[in-house]
Order: structure tokens, then sequence, then C-alpha cells
């Protein structure tokens, strides 16, 4: 028989499996919609960009506790009834309006699948795992309902089954759930305890840079990925091998390793991220089409990985706790509003050079970062030769 507390684990790891699955098929779904839908790349990348500041802010409600469990449920069915019907209209003469919708269902039925998690971790007597099992599930059953993303009436309705069945799995999983449990805090970032902000004052330390930077390469990689799964298309290459190539590359990595990774130092952790995104970038810059789109999808997909397995695992390095989703919003969609504009410009070079970018700053971090320690280490060494020299050479020392 199984006991409350394996049933308790056995939901949270489900409940996280669900949100994760609607973070992702939103973020590729929504995008791909958008992009095609938008008059132009930039209005697309808008349309994205209004989604992640819509899941923000609607996380910041979802996740702060105190939602009674019917006005939770009520969300749960209203947010996919909108995006289901969203999508519905959207292929089938809605335009904008419903796209709009759709959008705004999918924010705050992610939302709410964000405030079941964080209802359930917080019943546990101790602290779970980071999400990287479940969030690896998430990914992978995202991966399978999204298929062909180019076909936006398939599309539609494999995504409209997608949410039904996964808002009806977050009701059952959410009941009985105690409420006034989530007041404690959590290490939230854009989606409460799964994409964790970044510790205060990171970025003074040159050497949390790689790892710090790789964590930024899923906002482009993420919103672009529409447009390079067509864009591979071209080349022979179906859109379903390009989700699948970048969400494996994205999770896989630190599924198989998450143990190891646990006990990286911070600069074994940054020397991994800043080979891979040096990887990608150099793969992005001189590889032939379309190899240069997929190599830098797996290895800087691969960099993310491995950044966010690492500050999960080290507590030094999480975000803060009780950070506010909405703040992790409305920097992503900043930056995925400058993403738009340069890809608007540069099409598909924008995207090329957004990452090469990436990698090469990784890079020339990890060196700056790297001859600052040896520098440092050889003055600490001549400075102590220096001092034994002295303590020799003063009277009676011998």
């Amino acid at each position: 028989m199984i006991d409350a507390a394996a049933a308790i684990r056995a939901r949270l790891m489900l409940a996280r499996a669900c949100a994760w699955a609607l973070l992702v098929a939103g973020w590729i779904g929504i995008g791909s919609f958008a992009l095609l839908v938008a008059p132009s790349l930039s209005s697309g990348f808008a349309l994205v960009a209004l989604w992640l500041f819509a899941l923000g802010a609607a996380a910041a409600v979802a996740t702060r506790g105190g939602v009674p469990p019917g006005a939770q449920r009520a969300a749960l069915l209203a947010g996919a009834a909108a995006a289901a019907g969203g999508l519905w209209g959207t292929v089938h003469g809605g335009g904008l309006g419903a796209l709009l919708l759709a959008l705004a269902g999918w924010a705050a039925l992610t939302a709410m699948a964000s405030g079941v998690v964080r209802s359930l971790r917080i019943t546990q007597s101790v602290a779970p795992t980071p999400p990287i099992v479940p969030a690896s599930l998430g990914a992978l059953a995202a991966a399978f309902f999204l298929g062909d993303i180019g076909d936006l009436p398939a599309l539609a309705l494999r995504l409209m089954a997608f949410v039904t069945a996964v808002s009806l799995s977050l009701l059952l999983l959410q009941a009985r759930v105690s409420v006034g449990a989530s007041r404690k805090g959590c290490r939230a970032g854009l989606f409460d305890c799964s994409l964790p902000s970044w510790p205060a004052g990171a970025w003074r330390d040159v050497m949390q840079w790689p790892t710090l930077i790789a964590g930024l390469v899923m906002l482009p990689a993420m919103a672009a990925l529409p447009l390079m799964a067509e864009w591979c298309r071209a080349d022979a290459v179906a859109p379903q091998t390009m989700v699948l190539l970048h969400l494996s590359a994205m999770f896989g990595p630190a599924l198989v390793l998450r143990r190891w990774i646990a006990q990286w130092s911070m600069r074994t952790l940054a020397s991994v991220c800043a080979g891979l995104l040096a990887l990608g970038a150099a793969a992005a810059l001189w590889a032939a089409s379309p190899l240069n789109l997929l190599g830098m999808s797996a290895a800087q997909g691969a960099a993310w990985g491995i950044a966010w397995c690492g500050q999960l695992w080290a507590p030094a390095r999480r975000g803060r706790q009780g950070a506010s989703p909405l703040y992790a919003g409305v920097g992503y969609a900043v930056l995925t509003l400058a993403f738009g504009v340069l890809v608007d410009h540069a099409g598909a070079r924008g995207v090329v050079l957004m990452h090469a970018f990436f990698g090469i700053a990784a890079a020339l971090a990890w060196l700056v970062a790297d001859a600052a320690r040896l520098w440092f280490r050889r003055r600490n060494l001549a400075a102590q030769s220096e001092r034994e020299v002295l303590a020799r050479a003063e009277p009676g020392s011998g």
C-alpha cells in the first residue's frame, strides 16, 4: 500500500511534469502561431513577449498563496477553455483577436499549474529534489503534442487536446491540497520553483558569467525555434526533428548528468558552459546549412540545461527566496522584444549572430576570469616567497 508521503511525491512529480509541459508547449506553440499570424516578425516576437509578461503576472498571483481551491479549479478550467477556444478561432478566421485569447488563457493555465506545483511542494515535510526528471518528462510530452509546428490547423487540434488533458490532470492532482501551506516562500523566478532567478550580485563575479549567459540562451532559442524549424524544412529536415533535437539537448544532458553536476565546482560548471556555448557559436558561424542551426541548437541547448541543473542543485546559485515571477517575466519580455527587432532586420543571420555573441562572450569571460585567477595565484605565491626570504634574513631567524 502506498503511504501518504509517497502519494504526495508522486502527485508532485506529475504536477511538475504537467506544468513544464505547458510551459514548453506554450512557448513553442504560441510562438508558432504568433510568428505566422502576426503581420511582421517583430510583432510576432512582441506577442511572445506579451505571453511571457502575462505568464509572469499571472504566476505572481497564482503562487502567492491564499487562493481558494474552488477559485483554483475555476481558473484552471477557464484558462484551458480560453486557450483551446482561442486556438480554434485562430485557424478559423479569428485572426489576431483569437490568438490573444489563446495567449491569455495559456498564460493563466500555466500560472495555475505552477500554483498547484507550489501547493504540493510545500505540503511535504522535506524539500523535494530539483524538478529535472519531471521537467524532462514534460518536455518530452510537449514535443509529442507539438509535432509539425508549421501545420497550424493540425497543431491547433493537438494543442487543444493537450490543454484539455493537462487541465483535467491538474484538477485531479490539486484535490485536497492545503491552501494555508502555500504562504511559505519559494525560490521563484519566472516559473515558481522551476526557472530560478539569479542570486543577487552574481554578475559581479566574472567566473559566473558563462553560467549566467547559458541561462539566457533559452530565450532566443525558444523564441526563434518555429523559424529555425521552417528554415531547416527547406533543407529536408522535418520540423519535428528540430523540435525534438532542441528539447533533447536542453533536458537530456541535465537528466543524465544531474548527480555529477550537483558536485561540480563553480569553475567546472562555468568551464563546461563556456565550452558548449563556444562550440555552438562555432557551428553557427562556420557550419553549412542546416548543420549550423542544428549544431548551434544542440550545443547551446545543452549549455542551458547544464547551467539550469547546476543552479538548481547548488543553493548558493539559486534565486532569492520569494522573488516575484513578475520581475522575471518583464525581463524575459524585454529581451524577447529586442531579439525580435534583430531578427526582423537581419533574418536568419540575426539568430546566428545572437547565438554567436553568446558563445564568444562566454568564452571571453572564462578566459578573463581564468587569467585573473592565475595572476592572483602568482601574486600570492610571490608575496609568500618574499615573506619567507625576509623571515630568513631577520637576525636570529637561523
